[in-house]
């Protein structure tokens, strides 16, 4: 599953990326990808955000990848050491390839 992110991952968002990520593992779908093409910042808070979530996906038996990281969120990433945790796509069929058989039907969700 997809989940486009739209705006700032920030203390003041937070919360609406753990609903959406919440919803998928309860639907079942714990193989998640978050895109962050539309996404220009991101605080700590949105990255412990998105650290929750990859647990939470782990623990479900999925994961949690990202697609589309604009260069000043990947530097983020990068000096966070998340980028030796967090894969990372530039296009949305390499991340789908990615997940190989195990890959249920490929969705999008908009956040």
């Amino acid at each position: 599953m997809i989940l486009e992110l739209t705006g700032r991952l920030t203390v003041e968002t937070e919360a609406e990326l753990k609903n959406a990520v919440r919803r998928q593992l309860e639907a079942g779908r714990a193989q998640l990808v978050l895109d962050l093409a539309r996404v220009p910042y991101i605080d700590s808070c949105g990255l412990g955000t998105m650290v929750q979530a990859y647990v939470s996906a782990g623990r479900a038996g999925g994961f949690l990848k990202l697609l589309n990281v604009n260069s000043r969120n990947r530097h983020l990433l990068t000096i966070t050491h998340l980028t030796e945790v967090l894969e990372t796509y530039v296009q949305e069929e390499a991340a789908e390839r990615s997940v190989g058989e195990r890959g249920s039907p490929w969705q999008t969700s908009f956040v």
